[in-house]
């Protein structure tokens, strides 16, 4: 019995690790701002206190359809050893673009009693609510037709 039960979780982390894709924020600098949570959702509620940060990014300035990305993250502690957090984004890439919303539990190990010092081990997990599209008007209209992209 005991033998089943290990083979029937060893045969679910297989399968639950290669069924589903990941699809982040595009790569950005953003850990110059002191915006962990951001890049690391494990990050989540590690300061001692709540944050809210925004942020813009623009590149190309003067070029139509530039990309261009926003973020509104907000990350804090519930609990003593936890931590959650929320990250709202707007991503758009010439034709394409991506909004967003993840959703982020993290739990915390501490190895120091100092709360202020970052001596902790952290584990942490997303929920990503995703919804790419692409602007198709500008390929209809342009006089060259082609049923393909229909």
């Amino acid at each position: 019995m005991m033998i089943l039960r290990k083979f029937y979780l060893a045969l679910l982390l297989v399968f639950a690790s290669q069924t589903f894709a990941q699809e982040g924020l595009p790569v950005y600098s953003d850990y110059l701002s002191d915006n962990y949570y951001l890049l690391h959702p494990s990050m989540a509620g590690a300061a001692n206190c709540t944050k809210a940060r925004l942020t813009a990014r623009q590149q190309w300035f003067g070029q139509e359809d530039a990309p261009a990305l926003q973020t509104l993250s907000i990350n804090g502690s519930i609990g003593e050893r936890s931590g959650g957090g929320i990250i709202v984004f707007n991503d758009k890439n010439g034709y394409h673009s991506q909004t967003g919303m993840k959703l982020t539990y993290a739990h915390h190990l501490m190895f120091s009693r100092d709360e202020v010092d970052l001596n902790q081990l952290s584990f942490g997990v997303n929920v990503n609510f995703v919804q790419s599209s692409l602007d198709e008007t500008e390929f209809l209209n342009s006089g060259d037709y082609d049923p393909g992209v229909d």
